[in-house]
């Protein structure tokens, strides 16, 4: 009779035991990887491996050990042995490589020692651990096994040529290092950031959230650049086209104000405007300047370039277009601009501005969300009125740190004495929206204010209110850092 066959004398407790331990070990197992994967647990993973291979290659072991109660030598059990051991064996390195891997900080092993690499270790780990296991389990020499091990070594890679040739240009990587993960590169056209490296390929995260995956031999055979090496910091360099009748030194003056004024770019090394050619329709400068990462590398030109057309429109800088057209004397290539009195028709306390030799002495001038309008070392000279927009007061403490004490919306004005009264040296403005301000000299504001009392008393008040939000900004700020 086949033992395998033959249930009629098989005992009942190890087969109930069995029955019923089989399960209650699966569902532990269930509930402590939804556990550990709610917490990010990189151990779940091996949980899974023991739930799905492990434990039902033990429970089969025992079942024909302890239930069909089969002799050691048989093929059967042989067999369930040697799955069992191996898939144990798999399961534990995992385990080892979480905890010495997957568990550190920022600074962990993980970091400095590859995927790739740990896998590979795993893969001979288990390939020296499945040729012991077989030799005892079996009960025969290792060697045969390493000669089995050797003829399907040559047939697999005559059969798989391509992957092995990624894996090797895996190894190649691995050993040079010519990138991490978390390195930015530029490789087969697409610059990105490193998310990782495995077996086949690498695989780079684009600023569109898209994976591109490279194979491994297309990076090891072709060139690609880190833009992550030698250091994180990336330097870029942008032109910019200025007419002919706009004075370099003077353009190259106001470039190199706008670039320290942008945030993002760093004072160390400092930027650089240089005069590099002289185009068809215009005088061509070069903008250098570097960031931290090129994480915030495009946030920063978007910063840049979209504050240079507001800085070049306040200077009367023309950034030529790149056509030709023949306009006649009464065209423009621009959209009709808004006139003084066009502006100033929400504001009608300021209709005297409108009137002849004052209006020829009023400015309109337009300023991005971000920028500095006056501060202590660039004081705003003359006096503004806002027609659009928003801008805020901020106070500058002594230890550098700024406090907004105020929000300065249509209609109010600010400049020479009529910011925060005798304050003005220690705030700064700031345009919290894209801003439009009607520059005038002081004297025209004062001669405004002195033939209107409604309108001095109403600027005196929001001087007033201004100046004591500083003094509080300043004692508050004293009072927390006592």
């Amino acid at each position: 009779m086949n033992p395998l066959t033959d249930i009629s004398n098989l005992p009942v407790w190890p087969a109930i035991w069995l029955a019923i331990g089989f399960p209650v070990c699966l569902l532990i197992l269930n509930e402590c990887i939804n556990a550990f994967e709610r917490r990010g647990n990189p151990l779940a993973g091996n949980l899974r491996t023991l739930r799905t291979f492990v434990l039902p290659a033990l429970a089969l072991l025992l079942f024909v050990r302890w239930i069909l109660e089969l002799p050691s030598d048989h093929v059967a059990v042989r067999w369930t042995e040697t799955i069992f051991w191996i898939a144990l064996l798999y399961a534990l390195l995992g385990v080892i490589n979480d905890i010495v891997f997957g568990l550190g900080g920022t600074n962990s092993l993980s970091e400095r020692v590859p995927k790739l690499f740990r896998d590979i270790a795993r893969f001979a780990l288990v390939a020296l651990g499945a040729m012991v296991i077989y030799s005892k389990v079996w009960g025969m020499e290792v060697q045969g096994a390493i000669t089995a091990l050797g003829v399907g070594s040559v047939v697999f890679g005559l059969a798989l040529q391509e992957p092995l040739g990624n894996i090797v240009s895996g190894l190649m990587l691995l050993l040079e290092r010519p990138l991490n993960v978390g390195d930015w590169i530029t490789a087969d056209g697409v610059t990105g950031k490193v998310v990782e490296i495995n077996w086949r390929s690498v695989h780079i995260e684009t600023p569109t959230r898209e994976i591109r995956v490279v194979p491994n031999v297309s990076l090891y055979k072709s060139a690609f650049s880190n833009l992550s090496r030698p250091t994180a910091e990336r330097t870029e360099v942008v032109e910019v086209g200025f007419s002919y009748d706009d004075p370099p030194n003077h353009v190259k003056q106001l470039l190199e104000e706008l670039l320290k004024s942008t945030p993002g770019i760093k004072a160390n090394p400092g930027p650089l405007v240089r005069t590099v050619n002289y185009a068809d329709f215009s005088v061509i400068y070069r903008m250098i300047f570097t960031v931290e990462s090129q994480e915030v590398l495009a946030m920063t030109r978007d910063q840049l370039m979209t504050r240079l057309w507001y800085m070049a429109r306040r200077e009367g800088l023309t950034i030529p277009f790149p056509i030709q057209m023949e306009y006649s004397p009464s065209e423009s290539p621009s959209k009709p601009q808004k006139s003084t009195s066009e502006w100033l028709q929400n504001h009608r306390r300021f209709e005297a501005l409108t009137n002849g030799p004052v209006q020829d002495q009023t400015t309109l001038v337009e300023y991005t969300a971000g920028e500095v309008i006056h501060s202590p070392n660039r004081p705003f000279t003359q006096c503004a009125l806002i027609l659009s927009g928003r801008a805020s007061l901020v106070l500058l403490h002594s230890d550098g740190q700024q406090s907004i004490v105020a929000n300065l919306e249509p209609g109010e004005c600010f400049g020479d004495r009529i910011t925060a009264g005798s304050s003005n040296e220690n705030v700064i403005i700031r345009a919290e929206k894209d801003l439009t301000l009607l520059k005038l000299p002081a004297e025209q504001m004062d001669s405004l204010i002195n033939r209107s009392s409604s309108l001095a008393s109403e600027i005196g008040d929001a001087i007033e209110v201004r100046r004591q939000a500083v003094i509080a900004a300043k004692r508050m700020h004293y009072s927390s850092t006592k």
